[in-house]
Parts: structure tokens; sequence; C-alpha cells
């Protein structure tokens, strides 16, 4: 989802005099900062709906995968059970044929075969065959049973993926629905807004436009730590390391962090500070906070889980703040620095952050 509402804002302003100019991000945001309270107050409440209605979008867009998915397995199970039942025919099919050849046969035959052998060879020649015929006849009855049974199981799995489907479609129909009846109140606090409207909605496309460069920053902001990290820019003597019972804690200051990051003219301003369980990115310059928590991913990385936010004081909604790191996970590997180390444990304390790392020996 490139920018926020797309489709309601294209068209809420094809009915509108609203024509954005040419301006630069710089711009843009400078207007977004020079808003009054009351404004602010207005923005606040649209901007919350268009979240709203985005989230939605992105659901039905999942809902909509999840869907596809289900048929693509319906379709396989299908299949499979066509060539269940071309298999089940078939072994029924062999096991008539040699039902009938025994039919043929006549009680008395095995024994009158048997006795008719005019010599030991012929004789065990001629058990040899009546025990492969009932062998024969046992495991077509067997891989009758087994066929059967997989055709019950396949079937059932079928009736399983079906009720899914069923399920999904209807979430997604009530899903559209909420959708609808959000855009129409949005478009009806809008005209509500009378000679601002077109004010209101040059706004929020101004934000959109900051949501998409935030966007930008917080990947380039990923990259560019794990580029010192790699390039072993990351000094030494910023981190503070000791052995305890669990294994060798590795303790990062908040300040040490940010003077290392912000050394580099091409990193983005981004601060990060520790606070106790919790994490914070600010980008004072532009209006941006999000709070979260790191993860432990493959041993070796910690990702940022984002948990809330803000823009210009505007609550970010949890599909918002997942969408401005669709780009790629705002994620820390220690890989460079702990090697073949795993990372056990991560704590965040007030103004450090603290991870224990279990050293592996083979």
């Amino acid at each position: 989802m490139k920018k926020v509402l797309p489709l309601l804002i294209i068209i809420l302003m094809l009915t509108s005099s609203v024509i954005l100019g040419q301006e630069d991000i710089s711009q843009i945001q400078e207007r977004l900062m020079s808003i009054t309270e009351e404004e602010k107050e207005i923005l606040e409440h649209l901007f919350i709906q268009t979240q709203e209605i985005e989230e939605m979008e992105r659901e039905a867009k999942r809902m909509d995968d999840e869907i596809h998915s289900i048929e693509m397995d319906i379709a396989t199970i299908d299949n499979r059970i066509k060539k269940e039942e071309e298999n089940y025919k078939k072994n029924l099919d062999a096991l008539k044929i040699v039902l009938q050849t025994y039919q043929r046969m006549g009680p008395g035959s095995y024994i009158e075969i048997i006795l008719s052998a005019d010599s030991l060879t012929s004789l065990i020649r001629r058990i040899n065959v009546i025990r492969d015929l009932t062998k024969n006849t046992d495991e077509l009855l067997t891989d009758i049973e087994l066929s059967r049974e997989r055709l019950l199981a396949e079937r059932n799995n079928l009736d399983e993926k079906v009720k899914l489907l069923e399920e999904k479609r209807r979430e997604l129909e009530e899903n559209l629905h909420k959708k609808q009846d959000l855009v129409r109140e949005m478009e009806e606090y809008l005209a509500s807004l009378q000679s601002d409207r077109e004010l209101y909605l040059e706004r929020l496309e101004y934000i959109s436009m900051m949501m998409e460069e935030i966007k930008k920053i917080l990947k380039e902001y990923t990259q560019g730590f794990n580029r010192i990290v790699q390039e072993g820019n990351f000094p030494e003597d910023g981190v503070q390391t000791s052995i305890t019972l669990r294994g060798i804690k590795v303790t990062i200051d908040e300040k040490v962090f940010n003077e290392i990051i912000n050394a580099y003219e091409w990193m983005p301003k981004i601060d990060i500070s520790f606070f106790q369980d919790e994490i914070e990115l600010s980008a004072p310059d532009k209006g941006l906070r999000i709070s979260g928590n790191f993860q432990i991913e493959d041993g070796q990385v910690l990702k940022f889980v984002p948990e809330k936010g803000s823009f210009l004081e505007m609550p970010l909604g949890k599909g918002t703040l997942e969408n401005l790191f669709e780009e790629g996970d705002f994620t820390l590997n220690f890989e460079p620095i702990i090697g073949k180390n795993i990372l056990r444990e991560v704590n965040v304390l007030e103004g450090y952050l603290e991870v224990i790392v279990a050293l592996r020996l083979f």
C-alpha cells in the first residue's frame, strides 16, 4: 500500500478543486508542523479514520491471499482424490478378475492341480503358482483398503478446506461492509467541514507523503547500522562485557549507542532511547515517535517489534506501524560482534541495552 487511502483520496480530490503542487518533503513537513491545535484535532480525527480504512484494505488483501491459497489447496486435494478414485477402481477391477479365475477353477481345483503333478519339480511349481495367486489376492485386498482410507481422509480434508474457504469469504464480506461504513463516515465528516474540506484533504495527502518518507528513513537506518557493524566500525569500547552464570553479558549504553550511530553524516537522524522494558525510536525533526521492544531472531539478530507510536503527536494505529516497516524490519545484526555465538536473552533497561550471549564452543 504505497499511500494512505490512495483510492479514497483520489476520488475525493477529483470531486474537489485540490491540486497539490510539486513541493519537496521539507516544505510539506513545515506546513504540517505549523498547523494550529484546532486544525491538528480535526486532522487527527481524519488521520485515525484513514488508518482504520487502510487497515481494512490490508486485511482484505490478506483475506484475498488466504482465499486464493485455500482454493489452490482445494484444487490439489481434488486432483489427489481423482487419482485415488482411479487407483481404487483399478484395484477393484483386478480383484474381480482374480475372483472370476477362482470361480472357474472350482473348489476342488487346487487339490486336483497338486495331485496331477507328474514330478516333484512340477508339484513345487504348481504350489508356488497357487501361493502367488492367493498372495496377490491378499495384496489387492490390502491395497483396496488403504486406497479407500486415503480417499476418505482426502475427502475429509477437502470438506475442512471448503468450510474454511466459506468462513474466510464471510469474513471478507463483513470486512468490506465495515470498510464501506468507515468510508461513508469519513465522507460525512469531510462534508461537515464545508469550505475547509479541500484543506484537510491536502493535508491528508501531505501525511501520506511523509509516511512514505519515514518508511525510507527507517529502512536506511537499519541498513546503515548493520553496515557500521559489518565494516567493524562499532568500536570495542562501545560495549561493556562481563561473565555471568547465564553467559557473557554485553551492555550498550544509550548515549554511547547514539554517539556512534550519529557520528556518520550519511546515517538518517534517529535517536534511540532505552527505558525499562521499552525502546523508543524518535525522529524529532520528522515529528515521529515509535515505541516497542526487541525480539531475538535466528540467534544473532535483534528485531524491533513496534507497539505504539505517533506522528506529529497523532497516534499511529497497529497496521500503520507495521506498514512503516513493510520494506524491511528494523533489525540489528550482531553476528559480526559475537561471531558464531548465540543471543540467548535481551533486556531493555533504563538507559542501556543488555544482551546475554551464550558461547558456542563447537
